[in-house]
């Protein structure tokens, strides 16, 4: 057939897809039409072998394990909690400073622990004698274990941490 009489790409794709139509018929008798569809039927294919590839299935394992070999440095940690701390009081003084009420509260509860504090402080102390006075072992034993528990639970978590020289 003459190429003049072939029909318009987008007419021959649309067809393709809708799978009938005169433009494919014509694609059937004419040599230059029949190598264009199987032009674009093997760009096809190969635009679906260059789809991404699946990660493979040890992935997440082998990121876990480099992540795990290079802990974050302490120094950073230590910076990190810095500036979290100072950002927290900052943003705390900041409203004290723009709020009047929040600061005349504050002025009265300093008054109200000034004023009352010392009865209070001499109330523990005297609770604190009684209780040392008649179970003074049991307190020194409970404060003994809670002390080590406490202690061997920080150990744990801090695992093998540097010695204090090296801190």
């Amino acid at each position: 057939m003459n190429p003049h009489l072939c029909p318009d790409l987008e007419v021959l794709f649309t067809e393709l897809e809708a799978g009938e139509g005169p433009a494919l018929d014509h694609a059937a008798e004419c040599a230059a039409c029949a190598a264009v569809l199987e032009e674009h039927r093997l760009m096809e294919q190969d635009l679906y072998r260059l789809a991404d590839p699946l990660p493979p299935p040890t992935l997440v394992a082998s990121v876990m394990a480099r992540v795990s070999a290079e802990p974050v440095p302490r120094r950073r940690e230590v910076w990190s909690g810095l500036a979290i701390l100072l950002t927290s009081m900052l943003g705390g003084l900041g409203y004290l400073v723009m709020s009047d009420q929040a600061l005349g509260r504050l002025g009265t509860g300093l008054a109200s622990v000034l004023v009352q504090g010392r009865p209070f402080v001499e109330g523990v102390l005297s609770g604190a004698h009684a209780l040392w006075s008649t179970a003074g072992l049991t307190v020194a034993c409970s404060l003994a274990f809670l002390l080590l528990t406490s202690l061997y639970g920080l150990k744990r978590l801090v695992g093998t941490g540097p010695t204090p020289s090296e801190a």
